[in-house]
């Protein structure tokens, strides 16, 4: 006849058998997987802020913006944007866009709303950041060129 205890301590045994094994597998596969995020991110943002900045390039010289690549290339870095972007950073893009949407908008501010774009892309990668978007301002485009 077999004892109770001896079948808690074969059952004990088993669950610690399975979670030295199966905890640390599952610890190293979300390590992964958030490793594998963020690339993915870092590799949305450059897409997107190349594009930025070959279309802030492109208007600085006054040069055309339109046409069937350049709308391809936007839309494909959006689609990053999409799949990957905080959601901190789809809100401070949409702000952006509604704003530029106003017909008689102010530069300045527009400006400032790519900043909080920027700002919150250096977030999402970085988890946290002490600058702020006056210091952040120097490298958009709108006010550098």
């Amino acid at each position: 006849m077999i004892d109770k205890t001896e079948i808690i301590v074969a059952l004990i045994a088993v669950f610690g058998v399975i979670f030295g094994a199966v905890v640390p597998y599952l610890f190293q596969r979300n390590k992964e997987l958030k490793l594998k995020i963020a690339e993915q991110k870092r590799a949305a943002y450059t897409i997107f802020l190349n594009d930025f900045t070959e279309t802030a390039v492109a208007i600085m010289h006054n040069e055309d913006v339109s046409g069937k690549d350049s709308d391809r290339n936007r839309m494909l870095a959006r689609d990053q944007l999409l799949l990957y972007a905080s959601d901190e950073v789809v809100k401070a893009y949409d702000a952006w866009i509604r704003y530029a949407d106003i017909e008689k908008h102010d530069i300045d501010r527009e400006s400032e709303l790519v900043d909080f774009i920027f700002l919150a892309i250096r977030r999402d990668i970085l988890g946290k950041t002490k600058v702020k978007t006056e210091q952040i301002t120097n490298l958009n485009p709108f006010n550098r060129g």
